[in-house]
Protein backbone atom coordinates (compact mmCIF):
# COMPACT_ATOMS: atom_id res chain seq x y z
CA UNK A 1 0.00 0.00 0.00
CA UNK A 2 1.49 3.10 -1.37
CA UNK A 3 0.57 6.62 0.61
CA UNK A 4 1.22 9.62 -1.41
CA UNK A 5 1.53 12.67 1.18
CA UNK A 6 0.00 15.45 -0.56
CA UNK A 7 2.22 18.48 -0.73
CA UNK A 8 1.12 21.05 2.10
CA UNK A 9 0.76 24.76 1.22
CA UNK A 10 2.67 26.84 4.28
CA UNK A 11 0.76 29.95 3.42
CA UNK A 12 3.61 32.37 5.18
CA UNK A 13 5.83 30.74 2.69
CA UNK A 14 3.21 31.13 -0.69
CA UNK A 15 4.29 34.40 -2.54
CA UNK A 16 1.07 35.23 -3.12
CA UNK A 17 -0.48 35.42 0.00
CA UNK A 18 2.53 36.57 1.76
CA UNK A 19 2.34 39.75 -0.71
CA UNK A 20 -1.15 39.96 -0.43
CA UNK A 21 -1.36 40.50 3.20
CA UNK A 22 1.82 43.01 3.01
CA UNK A 23 0.69 44.87 0.58
CA UNK A 24 -3.19 45.08 2.56
CA UNK A 25 -1.57 46.16 5.50
CA UNK A 26 0.30 49.03 3.88
CA UNK A 27 -2.44 50.59 1.65
CA UNK A 28 -4.49 50.62 5.04
CA UNK A 29 -1.75 51.81 7.11
CA UNK A 30 -0.72 54.24 4.10
CA UNK A 31 -4.10 55.12 3.05
CA UNK A 32 -4.49 56.95 6.49
CA UNK A 33 -1.72 59.96 4.94
CA UNK A 34 -3.99 60.74 2.26
CA UNK A 35 -7.30 60.33 3.96
CA UNK A 36 -6.15 63.49 5.60
CA UNK A 37 -6.19 65.05 2.36
CA UNK A 38 -9.99 63.78 1.75
CA UNK A 39 -8.96 61.21 -0.96
CA UNK A 40 -9.33 57.80 -1.90
CA UNK A 41 -6.99 55.01 -2.86
CA UNK A 42 -8.19 55.27 -6.59
CA UNK A 43 -7.89 58.89 -6.12
CA UNK A 44 -4.78 59.01 -5.18
CA UNK A 45 -3.55 56.54 -7.50
CA UNK A 46 -4.74 58.89 -10.16
CA UNK A 47 -3.03 61.97 -8.46
CA UNK A 48 0.27 59.88 -8.36
CA UNK A 49 -0.03 58.75 -11.64
CA UNK A 50 -0.33 61.43 -13.50
CA UNK A 51 2.39 63.21 -11.35
CA UNK A 52 4.92 60.78 -12.61
CA UNK A 53 4.28 60.39 -15.98
CA UNK A 54 2.25 63.37 -17.06
CA UNK A 55 -0.85 63.95 -18.92
CA UNK A 56 -2.95 60.84 -20.15
CA UNK A 57 -6.01 58.98 -21.04
CA UNK A 58 -8.53 57.24 -18.86
CA UNK A 59 -7.68 54.42 -20.78
CA UNK A 60 -3.67 54.78 -19.91
CA UNK A 61 -4.47 55.43 -16.17
CA UNK A 62 -6.42 51.93 -16.05
CA UNK A 63 -3.13 50.43 -17.31
CA UNK A 64 -0.92 52.38 -15.56
CA UNK A 65 -2.28 51.80 -12.09
CA UNK A 66 -3.93 48.45 -12.90
CA UNK A 67 -7.52 49.52 -11.91
CA UNK A 68 -10.45 48.89 -13.60
CA UNK A 69 -12.33 51.70 -15.41
CA UNK A 70 -15.38 51.97 -13.23
CA UNK A 71 -12.87 52.68 -10.60
CA UNK A 72 -10.99 55.26 -12.43
CA UNK A 73 -13.69 57.27 -14.09
CA UNK A 74 -15.26 57.66 -10.77
CA UNK A 75 -12.01 58.72 -9.43
CA UNK A 76 -11.34 61.09 -12.31
CA UNK A 77 -15.08 62.58 -12.39
CA UNK A 78 -14.37 63.36 -8.28
CA UNK A 79 -10.98 65.35 -9.15
CA UNK A 80 -12.17 66.82 -11.55
CA UNK A 81 -15.28 68.25 -9.78
CA UNK A 82 -12.49 69.19 -7.38
CA UNK A 83 -10.42 71.33 -9.84
CA UNK A 84 -7.69 68.92 -8.99
CA UNK A 85 -7.90 67.58 -12.44
CA UNK A 86 -7.96 69.02 -15.79
CA UNK A 87 -9.13 67.44 -19.31
CA UNK A 88 -9.00 68.31 -23.06
CA UNK A 89 -9.50 66.24 -25.89
CA UNK A 90 -7.12 64.15 -27.61
CA UNK A 91 -6.30 65.56 -30.89
CA UNK A 92 -5.46 61.40 -31.36
CA UNK A 93 -8.49 59.79 -30.18
CA UNK A 94 -11.67 62.46 -30.16
CA UNK A 95 -13.60 59.76 -28.29
CA UNK A 96 -11.54 60.44 -25.32
CA UNK A 97 -9.64 63.36 -23.13
CA UNK A 98 -6.41 63.88 -21.95
CA UNK A 99 -6.13 64.10 -18.06
CA UNK A 100 -3.75 66.26 -16.29
CA UNK A 101 -2.99 67.39 -12.77
CA UNK A 102 -4.17 71.01 -12.85
CA UNK A 103 -2.40 73.68 -10.82
CA UNK A 104 -4.37 72.76 -7.83
CA UNK A 105 -3.90 68.89 -8.35
CA UNK A 106 -0.08 69.74 -8.37
CA UNK A 107 -0.15 71.69 -5.19
CA UNK A 108 -1.96 68.85 -3.54
CA UNK A 109 0.63 66.29 -4.64
CA UNK A 110 3.89 68.35 -3.45
CA UNK A 111 2.24 68.22 0.09
CA UNK A 112 1.46 64.74 0.43
CA UNK A 113 5.10 63.58 -1.57
CA UNK A 114 7.25 64.53 1.68
CA UNK A 115 5.18 63.04 3.93
CA UNK A 116 4.80 59.69 1.65
CA UNK A 117 8.42 59.83 1.50
CA UNK A 118 8.47 59.90 5.48
CA UNK A 119 5.99 56.80 6.02
CA UNK A 120 7.92 55.12 3.99
CA UNK A 121 11.28 55.45 5.44
CA UNK A 122 9.55 54.12 8.37
CA UNK A 123 8.44 51.42 7.19
CA UNK A 124 11.91 50.47 5.76
CA UNK A 125 13.49 51.39 8.59
CA UNK A 126 14.29 48.24 10.10
CA UNK A 127 16.25 47.15 6.57
CA UNK A 128 19.66 48.98 5.51
CA UNK A 129 20.22 50.38 2.34
CA UNK A 130 21.71 46.94 0.42
CA UNK A 131 18.43 44.85 2.29
CA UNK A 132 16.50 47.68 0.55
CA UNK A 133 17.97 47.78 -2.95
CA UNK A 134 18.23 43.70 -2.84
CA UNK A 135 14.76 43.74 -2.36
CA UNK A 136 13.67 46.49 -4.77
CA UNK A 137 15.69 44.18 -7.10
CA UNK A 138 13.78 41.10 -6.77
CA UNK A 139 10.23 42.91 -7.14
CA UNK A 140 11.83 44.36 -9.98
CA UNK A 141 12.97 40.85 -11.45
CA UNK A 142 9.54 39.36 -10.07
CA UNK A 143 7.08 41.73 -11.93
CA UNK A 144 9.88 41.75 -15.10
CA UNK A 145 8.74 37.35 -15.20
CA UNK A 146 5.30 38.11 -14.42
CA UNK A 147 5.10 41.01 -17.51
CA UNK A 148 6.72 38.24 -19.80
CA UNK A 149 4.35 35.38 -19.08
CA UNK A 150 1.44 37.97 -20.06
Amino acid sequence: MTTDKQPTLDLQKFLPYSLTNIAVQMSEQFSELYQQFDLTVPQWRVIANLAQYGQCSAKALCDMAQMDKSTVSRAVKSLLARELLTAKPDPIDKRANLLMLSKKGVCLHEQIVPEAIAWQAHLVSGLDSHELTHFFNILTKLSNHLNKNV
